[in-house]
C-alpha cells in the first residue's frame, strides 16, 4: 500500500525530524524523521553530503532547514515497521531537505 506519489522521489523530499536528529545530522550519517502528507510517515535517511540550503520565500521562518544531496530515504507505513526494517518505499540518491 502506499500512501504518497513515487514522483516525490524526483524533487526534494521534505523530512520532518525531532530536534536532536536535526542537531546531530552530518555528511555520510542518518536520521529519522517523517513525511507529513494525510497522514504521518515514519522514514530513516542515509544522509549523503550537506549543501547550502537556499531559503525559498514559502518558509516557515519557526522552521530550520538543511540541505543533503545524494541520500537514500527509506519508507515504512508504521515505526515498529521502520525498526524491523520492512519498508513500503525505498528511494535512493535522492535529494532531501531536512526540517525542525
Amino acid at each position: 500500500m502506499t500512501y504518497f506519489d513515487d514522483t516525490l522521489s524526483q524533487k526534494p523530499v521534505r523530512i520532518k525530524a525531532p530536534r536532536q536528529e536535526f542537531e546531530a545530522a552530518i555528511d555520510g550519517g542518518y536520521a529519522y524523521g517523517r513525511l507529513d502528507r494525510r497522514i504521518r510517515i515514519p522514514v530513516y535517511v542515509e544522509l549523503g553530503a550537506e549543501r547550502e540550503y537556499i531559503a525559498s520565500p514559502r518558509n516557515d521562518l519557526n522552521t530550520d532547514y538543511r540541505f543533503f544531496v545524494n541520500c537514500n530515504v527509506f519508507v515504512a507505513k508504521t515505526e515498529d515497521q521502520l525498526d524491523r526494517e520492512v519498508y513500503i518505499a525505498e528511494w535512493f540518491n535522492v535529494s532531501v531537505i531536512l526540517m525542525c
